[in-house]
C-alpha cells in the first residue's frame, strides 16, 4: 500500500511537471517571432514531446488550444514563399502529427461545448467555429445543382453535429447525422434535444461500412470521416441515381491542420469532381469541398 502511495505520488509529481513544462513551451513560442516554418517546427516538437496532448485532449485543453490557436494563425497569415516551400521540411509522420493533433482539438473542442450548451450556459452561436461552419454550408449548400432535396446525410457528425445542424437550416429537410462513436452519438443526441430539432436531425449510430444510403439526395462526407475510399465505395455502390455527393478536404497550407481527402485514382475510377470550393489565402476559413458526380452508375 505504501509502495503504491509513492508511486501515485510520482505520477502525479511527473505529470505536473510535464504539464508545467509543456506550458512554459507553448507561452515560449507564443511571445517568438518566427517564420511559418520555425513556428510550425517548433509546434510539431512541442506536440511530439509531449503526446498527452493528443491522447488526453479534453484534460489538457488549456494548454493544445492555445497551442492550435497559433498553429492557425501561422496558416492563414502565411506568404507566397511559405506556400512554394511547404512540404520540404515535414515528412508524412510530422503531417500525420500535427493533423491527429489538430482532430484531438476539434472533438476535445466539440465535447466541451456540448457539455455547456446541455447544462444552459451556452447557445448554438457561442460556439467558437459556428461562424466557420456557417459559410461553410453555405458554399456547399451553393453548389447544388437540385433544388427539390427532401433528404440529407451528413457522414461523420461527432459529439457537435454543426454541420448537420446548418445543413437543416440552409435546406430546410430532414438530415441524419452518423457517426461510428457510440459516445459521439449520444452526446449529439442529448444536444439536439437541447436545440429542439429531434424531428428535423436524427443521429444514428452505424460502425459498419455498407450502410445503406439510398434513402438520400444529398451525402455530405465530414473531413475527420475516414476511411474515404471505404466511404465512398459505399455510395457509390447504394446511393440513388440522382443523390449529390460533396466531400470535405484541405488544400495547401491547411493540411498542416487537416488531413487531405486523398485523390487515388481508383477513386477517379467512380467518381468525377464536378465543383469545388478551395480555400486558401488569408480567410481563416479552414475546409474544401469537393462536389463528386458519380460515372459507371445510373
Amino acid at each position: 500500500m505504501h509502495l503504491d502511495l509513492l508511486n501515485t505520488i510520482d505520477n502525479v509529481e511527473e505529470c505536473v511537471s510535464s504539464t508545467v513544462g509543456c506550458q512554459a513551451a507553448i507561452s515560449a513560442l507564443m511571445r517568438c517571432s518566427s517564420s511559418f516554418h520555425e513556428g510550425v517546427g517548433n509546434a510539431l516538437r512541442i506536440i511530439r514531446e509531449n503526446p498527452q496532448l493528443i491522447s488526453e485532449a479534453e484534460a489538457n485543453f488549456h494548454l493544445l488550444d492555445p497551442l492550435v490557436e497559433y498553429l492557425e494563425a501561422k496558416v492563414f497569415l502565411a506568404n507566397d514563399v511559405d506556400q512554394l516551400l511547404f512540404g520540404l521540411g515535414y515528412g508524412r509522420e510530422d503531417m500525420e502529427l500535427l493533423n491527429n493533433a489538430y482532430c484531438a482539438w476539434e472533438t476535445a473542442l466539440e465535447k466541451i461545448f456540448v457539455e455547456r450548451l446541455c447544462a444552459g450556459v451556452s447557445s448554438l452561436s457561442d460556439y467558437r467555429l459556428n461562424s466557420r461552419f456557417q459559410r461553410l454550408l453555405k458554399r456547399e449548400v451553393s453548389m447544388l445543382s437540385q433544388r427539390n432535396h427532401r433528404r440529407a446525410l451528413f457522414i461523420g457528425s461527432g459529439p457537435f453535429p454543426i454541420s448537420a445542424v446548418w445543413l437543416h437550416k440552409y435546406l430546410g429537410i430532414s438530415v441524419d447525422g452518423l457517426d461510428l462513436s457510440s459516445d459521439a452519438v449520444e452526446r449529439s443526441r442529448g444536444l439536439i434535444a437541447k436545440l429542439g430539432l429531434e424531428g428535423s436531425i436524427n443521429i444514428i449510430h452505424e460502425d459498419s461500412p455498407h450502410y445503406d444510403v439510398g434513402a438520400y439526395d444529398v451525402i455530405i462526407i465530414a473531413l475527420l470521416a475516414k476511411p474515404k475510399k471505404v466511404i465512398l465505395d459505399n455510395i457509390h455502390a447504394s446511393a440513388r441515381p440522382d443523390c449529390e455527393v460533396i466531400c470535405r478536404t484541405s488544400s495547401g497550407l491547411r493540411s498542416v491542420l487537416y488531413e487531405p481527402t486523398p485523390i487515388l485514382t481508383e477513386i477517379l475510377e467512380k467518381y468525377s469532381i464536378a465543383d469545388a470550393r478551395v480555400i486558401s489565402g488569408a480567410a481563416d476559413d479552414t475546409i474544401s469541398s469537393l462536389l463528386l458526380r458519380r460515372v459507371g452508375r445510373g
